[in-house]
């Protein structure tokens, strides 16, 4: 069966950031931010029939065999949920926000004043001895190891934020006269400091999807401004607006790439981008190319493991693969993709995945195998139902998840395992391999 870690479900952003389209201003009141991850999906769907030459159709009715699949999965969905599956073990159900390696969760309850904040380590379902914070606090961002912790609360038009550790317990407490919700920390340190970032990069909030990106100060809790990823005598200080709608962190070149899409004028969506936020203190706006239909469709990032490679894909169909070292290197050019396709049929969702091999997109059950440096297709087949995410493995296997079950897919499209997924946990938006 299912087992809840948690009763209260903490719903995150995936927060905007300094790109778009130059916002009007505004007198309007400000509200606070609706931190529900977005997902453009639309209902789920089977798969219409349509599918490129020569595909192979996958059915269902394997029993289930889940030492077939990698020996440790965790599931992310729409709610806010992490759910982590073993070959023996029911799966652990925990409300609360991933660390960027995937290796940590940090939920908060609160009661009687004081809200709980608990660390559970991914890999073997432990949670840490609970912080008590003074306080109705909800945790927004973690370091990447998982260990250090900013959570908020948040007024109308206050912030007061928290940085928690589980050894150390509540080490920062600054409250903003502004909306205000952390995004990442910083990856460098002060020598001469207490151990902490030197910055937690935050969203400030001027109005219903108007913001800029702001960073605090660790030692004196001031705000501050942010540099150019790519050209680092240069701070950023614009004022955009634009949703969010999907993310991926990473780590090897410690990048954070952000979709989204800017917010409709007049009815039209503008456009659509993706925000790149280097931890090492930089940020930078990577355009998409406009026949992909970001600026109004379903989209899905992904990046290879060496983290050479990003790849966006868009529910018409459209792919655009780059070059990371284009993005984060200073240059007199704009970084474009290397590499642009259109696989044809609008899809209602997207889902991407990358190796080092290949990539893997899916537009509901219909499933393509790319080249990563072309993007020309290699395979294809259907699955008989709609594809909410999936993961390439360094073996050439998929681990494809739908509302319903997980489905473990060979290289030469086999099906090899598949287990139930509860419905009642609703739409997986991210499936990761823990290490």
């Amino acid at each position: 069966m299912w087992i809840p870690r948690k009763q209260t479900t903490i719903a995150f952003a995936l927060l905007l950031t300094s790109c778009g389209a130059p916002a009007a201003t505004s007198s309007s009141e400000i509200a606070a931010p609706d931190t529900t991850a977005i997902d453009a999906a639309a209902p789920d769907t089977t798969a219409t029939g349509e599918t490129a030459p020569e595909t192979t159709q996958l059915g269902s009715g394997i029993t289930d065999s889940m030492a077939a699949f990698p020996a440790r999965l965790a599931l992310t969905t729409k709610a806010g949920n992490i759910v982590t599956l073993s070959p023996h073990d029911d799966p652990v159900v925990t409300p609360g926000v991933m660390a960027p390696t995937g290796k940590v969760v940090v939920s908060a309850s609160y009661m009687g004043g004081r809200t709980k904040v608990e660390w559970h380590q991914v890999r073997n379902d432990e949670i840490t001895p609970p912080v008590m914070l003074d306080g109705d606090f909800r945790p927004a961002a973690l370091a990447q190891d998982g260990k250090l912790a900013a959570l908020i609360s948040s007024a109308a038009s206050t912030t007061t934020v928290v940085l928690a550790t589980p050894s150390g317990g509540e080490l920062r407490r600054w409250t903003f006269d502004s909306v205000l919700v952390p995004e990442a920390f910083a990856n460098a340190f002060d020598a001469a400091g207490d151990g902490l970032p030197m910055g937690v990069f935050v969203i400030e909030y001027l109005a219903k999807d108007t913001y800029r990106v702001r960073i605090i100060d660790t030692a004196t809790g001031e705000l501050g401004l942010p540099l150019n990823l790519r050209d680092k005598s240069q701070t950023v200080d614009e004022v955009m607006t634009a949703v969010s709608r999907t993310a991926v962190f990473e780590p090897n070149n410690q990048l954070l790439f952000t979709l989204y899409q800017d917010a409709s004028e007049g009815g039209e969506n503008v456009g659509s981008f993706v925000h790149t936020l280097g931890l090492f203190n930089g940020v930078w706006c990577l355009d998409v190319p406009k026949e992909l239909g970001l600026a109004d469709h379903p989209g899905a990032l992904a990046v290879n493991p060496s983290g050479s490679r990003l790849f966006a894909a868009s529910s018409t169909g459209g792919i655009a693969g780059y070059h990371v070292s284009d993005i984060t290197n200073f240059g007199p050019g704009m970084p474009e993709a290397t590499a642009v396709a259109a696989l044809g049929g609008e899809a209602f969702r997207v889902a991407i995945g990358a190796s080092q091999t290949e990539v893997v997109v899916a537009l509901d059950g219909r499933l393509f195998r790319l080249d990563p440096e072309t993007l020309t297709v290699t395979d294809s087949f259907t699955w008989d139902m709609g594809v909410e995410a999936l993961t390439v493995l360094d073996n050439g296997n998929i681990v494809i998840v739908g509302t319903g079950r997980m489905t473990l897919v060979s290289a030469d499209d086999q099906i090899l395992a598949e287990r139930p997924v509860a419905g009642n946990l609703g739409e997986v938006t991210r499936v990761a391999v823990v290490d």
